[in-house]
């Protein structure tokens, strides 16, 4: 069995300007809601490479798109689950770069920082939980690709790995594959 994790394409939204607290959550919302960018292309051979895998995908936007930019086809089952890990907003003052915003409250999150958003345990508990589809569906259809985002497919990642799934390989980047076998 063979499940294959793709982080979506580059968003329009992903810039980094200097922003408050309150532009750092405008940023979030305008991420989670972009398109995939016109020069954000996948690798030229990865359509090949996943020609004959069922095709799965988080219900986000980018990932959906993902998914048709480097197929041509929808994917056949999209799942909430699927979502990215929730990126925390904490009103701190502070005036930063969007990146570095992103790392700090994600670093607060983990800490366990309370706030109007998916807890990091919480997060972990869905991961785990679509996991278990994953591999579900991989059973039944053998090899599977999964257009996701960077933090779940981390979390997929390690939650496969504790379950005797091997990592052959792994990308965060835009487009990054990470390939998980497990021998039936």
């Amino acid at each position: 069995m063979e499940i294959i994790l793709i982080r979506h394409g580059k968003p329009t939204a992903a810039v980094n300007p200097k922003l408050t607290a309150t532009g750092f959550a405008t940023w979030v919302k305008n991420y989670n809601q972009a398109d995939v960018a016109e020069n954000s292309h996948p690798p030229v051979d990865l359509k090949t490479q996943i020609e004959q895998y069922y095709l799965v995908s988080s219900d986000l936007k980018r990932a959906i798109q993902s998914a048709e930019i480097c197929t041509g086809q929808i994917p056949q089952q999209q799942f909430k689950l699927l979502r990215e890990m929730d990126i925390p907003r904490y009103k701190l003052p502070f005036v930063l770069k969007a990146y570095t915003w992103l790392v700090l409250n994600r670093f607060l999150w983990m800490l366990g920082m309370k706030g109007k958003m998916e807890s990091f345990k919480d997060a972990k508990e869905r991961v785990e939980e679509v996991t278990e589809q994953l591999i579900d569906i991989a059973c039944r259809h053998d090899k599977i690709v999964v257009f996701g985002h960077g933090y779940s497919n981390r979390y997929i990642r390690i939650a496969l790995k504790k379950r005797g799934w091997i990592i052959q390989a792994k990308d965060n980047k835009f487009w990054g594959k990470t390939c998980c076998v497990r021998l039936k």
